[in-house]
């Protein structure tokens, strides 16, 4: 390996296409998620908390895991070699609440500011995201479309 890997953030959504097959983001999705030896995919446990949410959840897919199994799934994604679980920052509520205060956001745009935090606090700089719009605002984060890779 010529260099250290790049670590960048994975939005909930590219793990969201990788488990559902139908969806037409699937393949891309996919390529994001293979190892490769220029990165390290990183989570945190509001990614996987989402995650969990959306392949559990009936209305979103016609058949939804049981806890048990996406219990399981999250576990194996977590013991890849090439993901990195970021720990919850100490000062998450602190910094959330800042940028809520600098970008008021309504509805689900909450979540992308605890990403956005949790991004910083760990010196990541780049966020694959299906969602472009939803990051692009910040200038500290390369939002990456996944068929930009």
């Amino acid at each position: 390996m010529a260099g250290e890997a790049q670590r960048i953030y994975l939005d909930m959504n590219i793990l969201a296409y990788v488990a559902n097959t139908k969806a037409p983001q699937h393949q891309a999705a996919l390529e994001i998620f293979r190892p490769t030896d220029r990165e390290i995919l990183c989570v945190s446990s509001q990614v996987l908390a989402e995650f969990y949410s959306y392949i559990t959840n009936p209305a979103i897919l016609a058949t939804p895991l049981q806890p048990t199994e996406a219990i399981i799934r999250i576990n194996r994604i977590c013991q890849m070699p090439h993901i990195c679980l970021l720990s919850t920052p100490v000062d998450l509520f602190e910094g959330w609440i800042g940028l809520l205060a600098e970008r008021p956001v309504t509805n689900g745009g909450v979540f992308d500011l605890l990403h956005i935090w949790i991004v910083l606090a760990h010196e990541v700089n780049s966020i694959y995201t299906f969602n472009i719009k939803d990051f692009s605002w910040c200038s500290q984060i390369e939002a990456i479309a996944p068929s930009h890779r």
